[in-house]
C-alpha cells in the first residue's frame, strides 16, 4: 500500500486552486476534483481526516482492488475523491432520466463498481453511498456523455435511482479508461 491514512492528514480548502485538498504530510497534497460551489460549508474549515473517513478509505480500496485491476496511484485518486465526496459534497437530486433502466439491478453496496448506460454508451462508476431507492456515484472513467449538451467528467458525481445500476462482472483484466 502506497499511502495509509495518518493522524497528520488534514482537509483544507485551497482558494487559489478553488479545490478541496488533503494534506497527507511529508510535503504531499491531494487535490480533489471538487470546487467551492460543490461542497458544503464544512469543507472550507481545516479539519483532521477522521476515523470514519479512514474506514471508508480502506473499504473503498479493498472493494476496488477486488473488482478492477488498476495501478495503485489511480485507485488512491478514485478513493480519495470518493471519501471527499461522501464527506463534503452537497446533496444531489437523482438524475436518472439520462440513463437506461438496467435489465438486472446491481448490488448497491458502497464501493461496488457499476455501469450506467446513456444514449451515448456505458461507463464505470463507483458507488459512494446508497439507500434503498437511489445511489450517489463517482465516475471513474475520463468522461461520460449524458445527452447532446451534458457531459460528466472524471470524478464527477451523479445520483440515480437504483434501477439504473447495471452490474459489472468481476473481470480484473477488463480495461477501463480511468488513467
Amino acid at each position: 500500500m502506497l499511502i495509509k491514512p495518518g493522524k497528520d492528514w488534514q482537509w483544507n480548502f485551497c482558494h487559489t486552486k478553488n479545490r478541496l485538498t488533503l494534506d497527507l504530510g511529508a510535503e504531499m497534497f491531494f487535490v480533489s476534483s471538487f470546487s467551492k460551489k460543490e461542497v458544503v460549508a464544512d469543507a472550507l474549515i481545516t479539519r483532521a481526516f477522521s476515523i470514519e473517513q479512514s474506514q471508508d478509505f480502506y473499504n473503498f480500496v479493498e472493494r476496488i482492488e477486488q473488482q478492477l485491476s488498476l495501478p495503485e496511484e489511480i485507485i488512491y485518486h478514485i478513493v480519495l475523491n470518493a471519501v471527499a465526496a461522501k464527506t463534503f459534497y452537497k446533496p444531489l437530486m437523482p438524475k436518472s432520466w439520462f440513463f437506461n433502466p438496467a435489465t438486472s439491478v446491481s448490488s448497491t453496496q458502497a464501493g461496488n463498481i457499476v455501469q450506467l448506460m446513456s444514449a451515448f454508451g456505458s461507463r464505470h462508476y463507483l458507488i459512494v453511498e446508497s439507500n434503498t431507492k437511489a445511489s450517489t456515484l463517482l465516475l471513474i472513467e475520463r468522461s461520460h456523455q449524458l445527452d447532446d449538451r451534458k457531459e460528466l467528467v472524471q470524478f464527477g458525481l451523479i445520483k440515480v435511482m437504483n434501477d439504473r445500476l447495471m452490474p459489472v462482472r468481476v473481470n480484473k483484466a477488463q480495461a477501463i479508461n480511468a488513467a
